[in-house]
């Protein structure tokens, strides 16, 4: 059986908007494992058809193989960045982000036909 990119990408919004509401009552340590969760499932679905590349299983060490791979563009690279750097105890990084942005980003990027090689 295989997944509907169209499914992936209905299910990866909806983490995003999960993001969202966790975003607008203060929980932004939430909203980013929710943006993290939906490019973890845009990038799965991506490298079925880039099997040659292997960037893990987990969200995290995919979006830490997405910043290592030049073939991707910069920007992307450093969104992944973002969405990867430590938080301290105030939930802090150290860099100005907005995670869904980011989230939103990287699952167009990687769900878009043109992107893909569909």
């Amino acid at each position: 059986m295989t997944i509907d990119k169209e499914l992936i990408y209905t299910i990866a919004l909806s983490e995003l908007r999960a993001g969202k509401q966790a975003s607008e009552i203060g929980n932004i340590g939430q909203a980013r494992v929710c943006a993290r969760r939906a490019c973890g499932m845009a990038i799965e679905y991506w490298l079925k058809s880039n099997s040659y590349k292997d960037w893990g299983a987990s969200a995290i060490t995919m979006l830490n193989k997405l910043q290592e791979d030049y073939s991707i563009p910069k920007y992307i690279r450093d969104a992944a960045y973002r969405l990867t750097k430590r938080a301290d105890k105030n939930f802090e990084t150290g860099v100005e982000e907005d995670p869904l942005k980011d989230g939103e980003m990287i699952v167009k990027y990687f769900l878009d036909s043109l992107q893909s090689g569909e």
